[in-house]
């Protein structure tokens, strides 16, 4: 239930602690506050995944992809699985970085670039594209689980526009939250 707590939905509200963001033609971009996170880690997270945990973010989300899931009170119908990519995972990688650098935590990175130019920045070509930020947890499934349970952040995962993702965190124990989260979502032109 605490971690439940510490992924609220993205309503806009100052508590929230987790944030998405869809870059499309038709859909609205979003930019959230957030509180400091209960949490501090000391272990350092990152750079790179492993395949163990590509496999277990995956399978968490096409879990509720293929299945079909309900995001607060919206009922979505199943969509394909997507399927990991490295560049996008490159690209969350680098925002994850970036936000435990720069001891921040936002769509918008310092240079001023949101997540379609990261994903161009990656060399990925993309006709759609979005992210979910978190920070402060420790567990990787805690964050898709939280996300899940996020009305924006589920939607976001529950788009049939998107094919593939990437997903890592990155963390500091000398900044604000600790750890840092970014899943990237997109379709190759």
């Amino acid at each position: 239930m605490a971690t439940v707590l510490l992924l609220s939905a993205c309503a806009g509200g100052y508590n929230d602690k987790a944030q998405d963001e869809v870059l499309s033609p038709s859909k609205e971009q979003e930019l959230h506050k957030t509180a400091p996170p209960v949490v501090n880690p000391s272990r350092k997270r990152g750079p790179e995944p492993s395949v163990q945990f590509k496999r277990k973010m995956l399978a968490a989300v096409n879990a509720a992809r293929v299945g079909g899931y309900t995001c607060g009170n919206r009922k979505m119908p199943p969509v394909s699985a997507v399927v990991w990519s490295e560049q996008l995972q490159q690209a969350a990688l680098a925002h994850s970085k970036s936000m435990a650098d720069g001891n921040y935590f936002n769509h918008q990175d310092k240079a001023g670039n949101r997540v379609g130019e990261r994903v161009y920045a990656v060399g990925y070509d993309w006709r759609a594209a979005g992210e979910n930020i978190a920070a402060g947890q420790l567990d990787a499934s805690d964050v898709v689980n939280g996300w899940l349970g996020s009305k924006g952040h589920c939607l976001n995962m529950m788009d049939g526009d998107y094919s593939q993702m990437g997903m890592a965190s990155y963390s500091d124990k000398n900044t604000y939250y600790g750890i840092y989260w970014t899943q990237v979502l997109a379709a190759p032109l």
